[in-house]
Parts: structure tokens; C-alpha cells; sequence
């Protein structure tokens, strides 16, 4: 008998699985305490916000890098993991060391960040609708994330203690997307069958 397999999210991306899922839940969760942290401690400014947004990507980076290490196992997928934690530590170490820039480029970062990532998850949704029953979960995500990226653009025009809320906002939802998607990067356990 023919079995089929079920495609995810994670495969259609180009990410593929990894033994450090745990790692990338991990800074998930780190997440989420930044941004409530934001939120409890507006007066702290755009400054704070810059530089935690810094060490975060410094943090996903490097765990990116890690997750890049598993390549004997998904030769597919290493070059992804090792580009994007390229990039976030590029970026990281740009943000710690200009605060002036990244005070300006903040909004704009979180902008085409959150628009990136909204358009590939609408149309993973739509590539993965007839062979994965969660596909409207990565739709509305993908939407959500477009509209965060929308009111980030919005930002000139907003107070700065709306920007710091949405920037809380931002780190949050990002924590929770992070954690979703590590489930989809675990691997699946092989049965053997005698």
C-alpha cells in the first residue's frame, strides 16, 4: 500500500527539520518577555527597544548558525539556516553599534520584516491548502503579520509611546510565530517496523 506523506510548512519553505528545534522554541519564549517588558516599562524609549531588538537578532543568529551545524542530517536546508543567521547578525551588530541608525531604521526593519514574512506565509498557505489541514492558520498569520507591517509603515505619524506599544507588540508576536514554527521543525520520530 501506497502511503502518503503530509508536506508542512517547514518543508515548503525550505527549512526544513532540525534536532535543535528546541533551540529556535527557546528564543521564542526570550521573546515574549522582551515585549512585556516593553509594555510594562514604556518610559524606558526608543533606545532600549533598539538595542534589545539587536541582541535578539544576535540571539536568533547565532541559533541559526547551530541549526545550520545539523546539515548531515538535511543537506537541503543548511544554506538557509546559515544565510539567515548571516544576515541577523549582520543586522545585530549594526543595530548595537549605531543607536542614532537604529533608532531611525527601527520602525522601518520591523516593517519589511513583518511584510516579508506575511507574504511567504500566505503563500505557503495557499501551496500547502489541499495537503495540510493547518493551512488557514499559516493564512492568518501571514495576515496579521501584514497588517503589523502596515502600522509599522504607518509609524512617522504615530506618538512615541504608540511606536514602543507596537514595537512590544512586534516582539511578542514574533515570539509566539517562533515557537509555532519550531513545532514544524521537529523531526519525526522513524518507527521501525519488524
Amino acid at each position: 500500500m501506497h502511503k502518503t506523506t503530509v508536506m508542512d510548512i517547514s518543508v515548503i519553505n525550505f527549512w526544513g527539520k532540525t534536532k535543535f528545534w528546541w533551540v529556535v522554541m527557546l528564543v521564542g519564549i526570550a521573546f515574549i518577555p522582551m515585549g512585556l517588558w516593553i509594555i510594562f516599562s514604556p518610559v524606558i524609549g526608543y533606545e532600549v527597544v533598539s538595542i534589545l531588538l539587536g541582541w535578539a537578532l544576535l540571539l536568533y543568529g547565532i541559533v541559526q548558525l547551530l541549526v545550520s551545524s545539523d546539515s548531515k542530517r538535511y543537506k537541503h536546508t543548511w544554506g538557509w539556516w546559515l544565510a539567515g543567521g548571516i544576515l541577523d547578525i549582520f543586522i545585530g551588530f549594526l543595530l548595537l553599534g549605531n543607536i542614532a541608525l537604529s533608532e531611525m531604521i527601527l520602525p522601518f526593519f520591523f516593517a519589511f520584516a513583518f511584510l516579508f514574512k506575511g507574504v511567504n506565509n500566505i503563500v505557503s498557505s495557499i501551496a500547502i491548502r489541499n495537503i495540510n489541514s493547518s493551512w488557514w492558520m499559516y493564512m492568518l498569520n501571514g495576515i496579521l503579520m501584514m497588517l503589523i507591517s502596515f502600522m509599522f509603515f504607518y509609524m512617522p505619524y504615530m506618538s512615541t509611546y504608540a511606536v514602543l506599544f507596537l514595537s512590544a507588540l512586534a516582539f511578542i508576536y514574533w515570539g509566539i510565530s517562533i515557537i509555532a514554527f519550531s513545532f514544524d521543525l521537529k523531526p519525526e520520530k522513524k518507527v521501525e517496523i519488524e
